[in-house]
């Protein structure tokens, strides 16, 4: 009579495939982990770059508004379309209070609310953001040479995902519906 061999199992070879399939799921897991975690990073940067953005256009209008800036004073600095222009041009680092002057985006952010530097109401900037205000004219085409009564604002807020910068730009217009200005 002849025995056969009680003993029966997988092969090593069958070990292996089976090993390697089951690395190549971990490893698709970890991927899929990792993009999630990096693209809820990225939406929370990116929101917070919008909020800055619409934050900064909502104060530019509320000083309009409140009589803080006159229209003549609603430009960039060194612009000569606007030469009364009182924000800073190019990126710049984001406070969130204004200065002395009760506008967000100009010069004295950084120096707080009495606008004196290096005393105890300096202001630190948002950590890894920048902004950069540019408003320009728009001229009627009806009227030329007419006062401009139209502005473009953009606000473009600058952030890093990693080592890499993004930009969120909020574009609007402000008008001079004040016509003794």
């Amino acid at each position: 009579m002849r025995t056969q061999n009680a003993e029966s199992g997988f092969s090593y070879v069958d070990v292996m495939i089976a090993v390697t399939i089951l690395l190549v799921g971990c490893i698709a897991m970890l991927s899929a982990i990792t993009s999630g975690v990096v693209m809820t990073t990225t939406s929370q940067q990116t929101m917070a770059a919008k909020q800055y953005a619409l934050s900064t256009i909502e104060a530019i209008f509320s000083a309009r508004d409140l009589d803080n800036l006159q229209w003549s004073a609603i430009g960039n600095v060194g612009d000569t379309a606007i030469p009364g222009g009182v924000f800073v041009t190019g990126d710049q680092l984001l406070y969130v209070e204004p200065g002395k002057d009760g506008v967000v985006g100009t010069a004295d952010d950084k120096a707080g609310s009495n606008g004196t530097l290096g005393d105890g109401d300096d202001q630190t900037p948002v950590s890894g953001f920048q902004r950069a205000i540019r408003i320009t004219d728009i001229p009627d085409p009806d009227r030329p040479g007419a006062t401009v009564s139209l502005r473009q604002i953009d606000v473009t807020i600058t952030y890093y995902i990693g080592r890499l910068p993004e930009r969120e730009t909020v574009t609007t217009f402000i008008a001079n519906y004040r016509t003794g200005d």
